[in-house]
């Protein structure tokens, strides 16, 4: 294995936020207002009439710069950026979730310096479900204690 894999291998994992329009590209700046500056973390766009294809080209140039087991985190299950992304994890090295949140994009960043790849899917994944709750009933279940 050559220097520049065993490189890759070693960094923190990348983590891809794939979206329907600019959301995601606005999300990564509302957690850079909680976390600061983020290494390794990038925000595609897929836009009007853009051909999933193309869409699939520019996250594989992307991922070609971050390390291994990287993590790329889609808006909607089943739209095209999942779908693009499911076919990207059957190719390379990186898990792929769905259901972006800030919450989600903050965990990912917090774990990864220790996880990776489905370690790290897994952990996203439950901090999506965590962050969504019904505010009122769990704020009356903490009045009741």
């Amino acid at each position: 294995m050559s220097d520049s894999n065993n490189e890759l291998e070693e960094r923190i994992p990348g983590i891809v936020i794939v979206t329907h329009g600019k959301f995601g590209e606005e999300l990564v700046k509302s957690a850079e207002m909680i976390m600061g500056p983020m290494e390794s973390v990038r925000a595609l766009s897929l836009m009007p009439g853009m051909e999933p294809a193309d869409f699939m080209a520019e996250i594989n140039r992307v991922l070609e710069s971050m390390a291994e087991g990287s993590l790329l985190i889609s808006d909607l299950f089943g739209g095209t950026p999942a779908n693009v992304s499911a076919a990207i994890s059957t190719t390379r090295n990186v898990s792929a979730v769905a259901g972006l949140s800030l919450g989600m994009v903050i965990e990912a960043v917090t774990a990864r310096t220790g996880l990776r790849g489905e370690e790290l899917a897994k952990v996203v994944i439950q901090a999506g479900r965590d962050g969504c709750q019904n505010i009122l009933v769990e704020v009356q279940e903490l009045d009741s204690l």
